[in-house]
């Protein structure tokens, strides 16, 4: 997949903001009301990018402490900063999947610069010309009926690592989609406003309600066949992250724009065994950086005679509960290969832990795919190869 370098320079921009680490959420607010539909804001220290605050951040934010009080730097996502004369489409799909953030930022001659999500994924459907929804879309999805209550809602989100949930109805056909941002708009918002004096905001409302009430709809969707690009253009255009995948209005898969440059990823990969390891708010040494990488390498070796090609990416999370000192890590694996793709989650107290607990589903529904799961001599083989050196905590 070549393509010309400077197509992808012509597409850096330099509208963007940029705020101090020190100044309070509040400050954030109208700077993305002026830059509607951009999410996302540069953060700097000292004359020195340290990072983006994204919109999502601002929002759990705002929810969770005082805005007028409570600064930004303790919402900041890092992000690697590309140089201008290296960039590549390799490079900066990487960052947009590693660092999670609406853009990448590219440093020029003395000053930066931005490369938005959109723009790039305009760019990058040429690449992906030949590809259709079913080659990107992920076909677990999490839905939710659409007379649960909004407290559901968001335990199914926390326990699915998920943010945002398919809302269906009693024949199983989606109706809507509610997001975080759905709860915290039409549930948090008004409470925080009349607490702050502003009345102005609709009458509040409890987590006991209903998702039908506050969900998003009607849902932007596609057919499994429908080429990528198209796709593309629907997110662009309606200005949203996602597109649910249906057939005759049941859900089949969903994507959001990850999902894309995962894949794309993968088809420019030079290697036919590889994985990548995205850590939010997770700090590990190097002795447990590396104990980690060799679990990664024992599974994928270990299947290296099934599959002919696989990529296994991984994202490890830390929630705020501890045990004993160790926190609570989320963990999603996804396994694509030429046998079909395989996705599953697991947590755990500490990062190992954690990582086996997901390993284990991973292990179990790529045997159940070669229907041998009732061969426990491999099973047993298998988990002596992979966690041989595993210590129950």
């Amino acid at each position: 997949m070549n393509m010309d370098v400077e197509k992808l320079k012509e597409l850096i921009r330099e509208d963007y903001e940029v705020i101090s680490a020190d100044e309070t959420l509040s400050k954030v607010v109208p700077m993305l009301e002026k830059w509607e539909g951009r999410s996302g804001i540069i953060v700097e220290e000292n004359g020195e990018i340290i990072g983006v605050i994204r919109e999502r951040d601002l929002i759990r934010g705002c929810v969770m402490v005082n805005p007028h009080e409570t600064k930004i730097k303790h919402f900041v996502i890092p992000t690697g900063i590309l140089n201008f004369d290296e960039i590549s489409l390799e490079k900066v799909a990487r960052r947009f999947v590693e660092d999670s953030t609406p853009f990448v930022v590219v440093r020029l001659n003395g000053r930066y610069g931005v490369i938005y999500i959109d723009d790039f994924l305009r760019l990058l459907k040429s690449e992906l010309s030949e590809v259709r929804a079913k080659d990107v879309m992920n076909p677990e999805v999490i839905t939710i009926l659409r007379n649960a209550t909004v407290a559901k809602a968001l335990a199914t989100m926390r326990k699915e690592g998920v943010d945002r949930v398919v809302v269906i109805d009693e024949n199983y056909k989606v109706v809507g989609i509610i997001t975080g941002k759905d709860v915290v708009d039409r549930i948090f918002a008004p409470r925080k406003k009349a607490r702050m004096g502003d009345f102005r905001g609709e009458k509040e409302k409890s987590l006991s309600i209903s998702v039908e009430s506050i969900m998003s709809y009607p849902v932007i969707t596609a057919e499994k066949n429908e080429e990528i690009s198209k796709v593309i253009d629907k997110m662009i255009e309606n200005n949203i992250s996602s597109v649910v995948i249906t057939k005759d209005g049941f859900p089949e898969g969903i994507i959001i724009k990850k999902d894309i440059l995962e894949y794309y990823l993968r088809q420019i990969t030079p290697f036919k065994y590889t994985y990548q390891v995205v850590l939010k708010d997770v700090e590990l040494d190097e002795f447990e950086m590396d104990r980690i990488n060799k679990d990664l390498e024992n599974f994928l070796n270990r299947f290296k005679e099934y599959f002919g090609e696989a990529i296994l990416f991984v994202y490890m999370k830390r929630h705020k509960e501890f045990y004993r000192g160790l926190p609570l890590i989320y963990v999603r694996l996804k396994l694509t290969s030429d046998k079909g793709n395989f996705f599953v989650r697991g947590e755990g107290w500490g990062a190992e832990y954690a990582l086996h607990s997901a390993l284990r589903r991973l292990e179990r529904a790529v045997l159940e795919h070669k229907d041998l799961q009732t061969d426990k001599k491999m099973i047993r083989r298998f988990y002596e190869d992979v966690f041989s050196d595993f210590v129950s905590i």
